[in-house]
């Protein structure tokens, strides 16, 4: 399913995944989620724990990498038009 949800990665996956139920409109960078999203879920993480979790979400296709016409990159829900594998 997740990382093991007694880590501190599986609380940031789960607390992610808990914030785009409520809210699947929603996109936000790296820093924005943690700032913004982890907070409202009362999970604190550090960089590493979010940038590990965001690339655990992205492998198993439940949230989406967009990288934006300035370079800057944010995360949403993954779209289902695609059925490919990542």
């Amino acid at each position: 399913m997740c990382p093991a949800s007694d880590s501190h990665v599986g609380r940031v996956v789960e607390a992610i995944e808990s914030y785009l139920s409520a809210h699947p409109g929603a996109a936000d960078s790296e820093l924005g989620i943690a700032e913004w999203w982890l907070p409202t879920e009362g999970v604190d993480a550090d960089p590493r724990d979010v940038a590990a979790a965001l690339d655990w979400l992205v492998a198993h296709a439940r949230v989406e990498r967009q990288t934006l016409p300035d370079g800057r990159v944010i995360f949403r829900v993954a779209r289902e038009t695609s059925q490919g594998d990542h």
